[in-house]
């Protein structure tokens, strides 16, 4: 394992990325029983992001009491090349290597324990003035001539502190909403989509748990949209945005931001983009539109980098149609828990 110099980490903070301040106690232990301890922290900026059957579930490093790996499945392998340009005839070259594709089982403060494959992720666990970066990868490859026994992973993370208690879901009570709104989140960081599902009385919803991250809320009722957001738009920041968008040129030949607002504490940029495809694809003249959060990274000297995006609703409209009309409603980005359930009324 390789020692992360601390100038990485001068760097990273020079360049506007915020340490994380998830920094809690605990250990590595690795499949060849060497154990590394010391205090563990994410890539600044990052979230622990699993996909458990078709969910991707994101998770806060408090949350989390421990995270095991193991194999589950493994393939002796051989680099290859095609034999000819353009034909799709293998010749393999080189001593088989041994591949491990590692399953996770992360449990939580509450007990619940979630199984699947985790996304690629670093750790950095300092000790003193010695700061380790940890890679936690799906699929782990050894060398050459190697056997399985000798591919080094970690196999248990473990946390010397108590983890937060979480929810499984979120319970919201949202007034205002027509009857059958639909009704998404998406959490801030990792932008997982969260899709609630209508429980009890009219504007009464159950959501997937954000697990202790923040989230952006949406409610889509017909040609309508209501997404919460500060309803006076930062005009320095939507316009740095929208300059932005020039170099992040996607499927979309339009984009409008909505808004934009900052999160200066990890030197990120929340926008909420209207994008729409208004020239002809696949032999048919509907537009395609998506409303859409886009997170950036900002450093010092103020520009922006597209670091990941997520979308609430999608669909198509005829051709030289509108797509639903968006509304920024303070009520909902106001949220607050009251007795257990979230809720836009007032306090």
């Amino acid at each position: 394992m390789k020692i992360l110099s601390l100038k990485i980490i001068f760097a990273l903070l020079l360049l506007g990325f915020a340490v994380s301040a998830q920094e809690r106690p605990g250990k590595v232990e690795f499949s060849d029983s060497n154990v590394l301890s010391g205090v563990i922290s994410l890539t600044p900026g990052s979230q622990l992001k699993i996909q458990a059957g078709k969910e991707v579930r994101v998770l806060a490093l408090e949350r989390v009491v421990e995270m095991r790996f193991a194999p589950e499945r493994s393939e002796m392998e051989r680099a290859w090349r095609f034999k000819e340009a353009g034909q799709t005839a293998k010749e393999f070259f080189g001593d088989p290597y041994p591949v491990l594709y590692l399953a996770t089982t992360v449990t939580l403060g509450d007990g619940e324990k979630i199984s699947g494959h985790l996304y690629t992720t670093v750790l950095y666990v300092a000790d003193g003035d010695n700061v380790r970066k940890v890679i936690l990868l799906a699929k782990q490859r050894g060398k050459e001539g190697e056997k399985f026994e000798s591919v080094l992973y970690p196999k248990v993370i473990s946390f010397g502190d108590a983890a937060a208690k979480t929810e499984a879901t979120i319970r919201l009570k949202l007034s205002g909403l027509p009857a059958k709104a639909q009704v998404v989140g998406i959490t801030r960081g990792a932008l997982v989509r969260l899709e609630a599902k209508a429980h009890g009385a009219n504007g009464e919803f159950e959501m997937p748990s954000a697990l202790g991250e923040k989230f952006f809320l949406a409610a889509k009722s017909g040609t309508k949209m209501t997404v919460g957001w500060p309803s006076s738009p930062d005009q320095k920041l939507v316009s740095l945005v929208q300059s932005a968008l020039t170099n992040a040129e996607d499927f979309f030949d339009s984009r409008q931001v909505l808004g934009a607002i900052q999160d200066a504490a990890n030197a990120e940029i929340y926008s909420l983009v209207l994008a729409m495809r208004k020239g002809q694809t696949h032999g048919t003249s509907d537009q395609t539109w998506r409303l859409e959060i886009y997170r950036w990274k900002q450093d010092d000297d103020g520009r922006v980098m597209l670091a990941g995006r997520d979308y609430f609703f999608r669909g198509t409209v005829g051709k030289n149609q509108p797509p639903p009309a968006v509304e920024l409603s303070e009520k909902l980005w106001n949220l607050h828990p009251d007795g257990g359930v979230w809720s836009n009324d007032s306090q």
